[in-house]
């Protein structure tokens, strides 16, 4: 694959974010859905970054004006929708300036045909695990799945990434992977991210 332009998004934030933001992922996501143990509370506000580092607000199903209002307050530069936002919630958050990564639970069952009236309205796909929470598994599904996928929306890969998949990831190749998404096989604890596993898996992959 050609994984010079593999971005790195490193979700979940909630500790230490200036430690995990020194290691320079080109996106950091903060999860603003309370059943969540990553949940970072409703009235959070991001600290400023390194320069270049793109903030993502996690949302699952979340009131349209609760999300602006959070929005308005952390200024993201996208918000990720990760619950079962039907395309018309896409479209008026689009129509709000808002920039959009569309999250779905993928299966060998799951029809990517679900994910055409949301290109409109979307920048990224996410392609998670199927599992009854909204991510945060760390479980995979099959990534043979996504050779079904071919329409034009550039997709992170979500599920389970860990250090052990470094092999994995670079043998795997779709036209249209843009990222990897990694959350919680490299914490502590929910929230708290592991700079030491970190620091050297980022580094592997981009010197891929």
């Amino acid at each position: 694959m050609n994984s010079k332009l593999l971005k790195i998004k490193i979700c979940g934030i909630k500790f230490h974010i200036q430690k995990i933001s020194n290691l320079l992922p080109d996106f950091m996501g903060f999860i603003f859905y309370p059943n969540s143990p990553r949940f970072v509370g409703y009235d959070f506000i991001i600290p400023e970054l390194k320069k270049g580092i793109l903030k993502i607000g996690v949302f699952v199903n979340e009131e349209e004006k609760k999300l602006l209002e959070i929005n308005k307050k952390n200024k993201f530069d996208f918000v990720q929708l990760h619950g079962t936002e039907n395309p018309f919630y896409c479209e008026k958050l689009f129509k709000n300036k808002l920039k959009l990564i569309k999250a779905f639970r993928i299966d060998n069952f799951f029809s990517f045909k679900k994910t055409i009236d949301y290109v409109p309205f979307c920048t990224y796909f996410l392609f998670d695990n199927n599992t009854i929470y909204y991510g945060g598994s760390g479980k995979k599904f099959c990534w043979e799945k996504l050779y079904e996928y071919n329409f034009k929306i550039p997709f992170f890969l979500s599920g389970g990434i860990g250090i052990k998949d470094f092999d994995k990831i670079k043998n795997f190749s779709h036209s249209k992977m843009f990222g990897i998404d990694l959350n919680s096989k490299f914490e502590i604890l929910p929230g708290k991210k592991d700079s030491i596993l970190l620091n050297p898996f980022i580094k592997k992959i981009r010197r891929l």
